[in-house]
């Protein structure tokens, strides 16, 4: 007997995508960097710091570095981070390492959240094309591997794009990924951000296909879990210490744009534009495409991702703070609005992204190679005399384990993009496997290269073994002004010389100067030195006269 079954009740089709080859490849994306090096600028030396002090018993709920502002720590990230280095250090790794697991962890919910809400949003299979897309952009590198507080904002932005994607059919579970999404984004980025994803989601049926009782009822629920949630910090600040409470009310409660005494704004939209074509790149020119085609705004995704880039968009072209990693909420948006018509990207277009990819990536690879090889044999010379230019403090190594891992990554990638057939979804895995490949290249073989330039290390080793006899033999002393928080953390965290903070009757002192400043009078000036290429952050040895 025949029958008629409509399309949608058909059975999908088999598919021969190895789900396997995703997980392998974002757990390859996701480790280097993370181990064996020094602490790096701009963030991770005052995270590091914060971590210290609340594990040697200071606030957890206002993590603090003296001598300087940090209303920018979010303190769910800091206590992770002291999580982690208590349990994992020093048994497992070492304590700069054990700390940037907690970036690892935030980034690894982003991830998973913003692959769900693809999946559930885009279709079958655009969930794994989403976390693609994501490991292909450069802006995620940085945040979801080293200390910082960006890799929290981009779990708490997946959990919300995640609530709002199952939030017609699953109502306790959207309420749960949306008020803790909400509140999570109340304590890493502010309360201007939470309430513009409020709105966005509140507009949301303004389009016919989120015109639900369901939907209403889990934006109900959403909304009766997040505001206990985001009222609990500064209830118990509060609590705790209202003074601080009082800092963070004014200063600190509305993110990049300040508090209730110090609420500024600006005209940023110049800047975020012209950072948002690398950092978000291929999200941006996919979601271009999704843009092009007709009817999207009638598609379950459109009012989401639209909502989402307008409301964030419009509070960063107004931010006063001008930072990259301020990009990082609007790359859920983007890499769903690029998952959902990559299957129907002309396949020339298709060819000539894969073709530019491994362009790219491929030449970046073999600038690498020969980078390796003239920084640690000197050949080619040119680029050995640039290599020592930028890193003068590297001294040649060869390790062999990351030389293994190195050689290990090469033909994996020459492996995954000489497939045939290339179509959209296979560009986006090409890409991601590029970017896969020159981070970990650049993790592996310039890893000690970057972490001369980069950490404080060589400075402070420099400083002690340039300092005179009775410094060295601990028979004078020295002292850093209280108002040098780079200097007093970088040779408390490094140096192996006792020092004195603030005024004091030693004999030697360390400032922190621009390179042109002049020596105080009755000093004189034993030692000056910096790091690479940093001409306005210069630190020197004085001895008192």
């Amino acid at each position: 007997m025949l029958t008629y079954t409509p399309p949608e009740m058909r059975a999908a089709p088999p598919t021969r995508e190895k789900p396997w080859i995703l997980l392998l490849l974002a757990f390859a994306w996701l480790w280097p960097g993370v181990f064996s090096h020094d602490l790096w600028k701009p963030d991770e030396i005052w995270f590091n710091e914060a971590v210290n002090g609340v594990l040697s018993g200071g606030s957890w709920l206002q993590p603090q570095v003296p001598g300087r502002q940090d209303g920018g720590m979010p303190f769910v990230y800091v206590w992770l981070a002291a999580w982690c280095r208590r349990l994992l250090s020093p048994w497992l790794t070492d304590a700069y390492s054990a700390m940037r697991l907690a970036s690892v962890l935030f980034t690894a919910v982003g991830l998973t959240a913003c692959g769900m809400a693809g999946f559930h949003l885009a279709g079958r299979h655009q969930g794994r094309s989403v976390v693609l897309i994501l490991i292909g952009c450069a802006g995620l590198i940085t945040g979801g591997h080293l200390l910082g507080g960006a890799s929290v904002q981009f779990a708490a932005a997946g959990l919300c794009l995640y609530g709002l994607a199952v939030a017609r059919r699953r109502a306790i579970f959207a309420a749960l990924l949306l008020g803790c999404g909400w509140a999570l984004l109340s304590v890493s980025a502010g309360w201007a951000v939470m309430a513009a994803l409020m709105l966005a989601a509140c507009l949301l049926p303004l389009f016919p296909v989120w015109r639900s009782r369901r939907f209403a009822v889990s934006l109900a629920a959403a909304f009766a879990l997040a505001v206990p949630l985001a009222a609990v910090y500064p209830l118990a600040l509060y609590q705790v210490s209202p003074e601080a409470f009082s800092g963070w009310l004014n200063h600190h409660v509305f993110g990049v744009f300040g508090g209730l005494a110090t609420f500024s704004a600006a005209f940023s939209l110049p800047y975020y534009l012209k950072n948002l074509l690398w950092f978000a790149f291929p999200a941006w020119p996919l979601a271009l495409w999704t843009f092009s085609r007709r009817r999207f705004l009638s598609e379950s995704w459109g009012g989401p991702t639209v909502l989402w880039l307008a409301a964030v968009g419009l509070l960063l072209s107004v931010a006063p703070q001008t930072h990259a990693d301020n990009l990082i909420l609007l790359l859920p948006p983007l890499a769903v609005l690029g998952a959902c018509r990559l299957d129907s990207l002309r396949r020339g277009a298709a060819a000539f992204f894969n073709w530019f990819g491994i362009m790219i990536f491929g030449l970046l690879a073999v600038f690498l190679w020969i980078g390796f090889s003239a920084m640690n044999f000197g050949w080619p010379a040119k680029l050995a005399e640039r290599s020592a230019y930028f890193s003068p403090y590297y001294t040649p190594e060869f390790d062999v384990v990351p030389m293994l891992t190195a050689l290990l990554f090469t033909p994996l990638w020459l492996w995954a993009v000489t497939r045939k057939n290339v179509k959209g979804r296979q560009a986006v895995t090409n890409w991601a496997a590029g970017m896969t490949l020159v981070w970990a290249l650049l993790m592996t073989l310039f890893l000690p290269w970057l972490d001369a330039a980069k950490s404080y290390r060589p400075v402070v080793a420099r400083m002690e073994a340039a300092a005179p006899a009775e410094l060295r033999e601990r028979r004078a002393c020295f002292s850093i002004d209280e108002t040098a928080v780079l200097a007093r953390v970088s040779w408390r965290e490094y140096g192996s010389l006792p020092f004195e903070v603030g005024e004091s009757a030693c004999g030697y002192r360390l400032i922190q100067a621009n390179a042109d400043a002049a020596v105080p009078a009755g000093w004189r000036e034993v030692w000056q030195g910096g790091r690479p290429r940093n001409k306005n952050e210069r630190f020197l040895l004085l001895q008192r006269l």
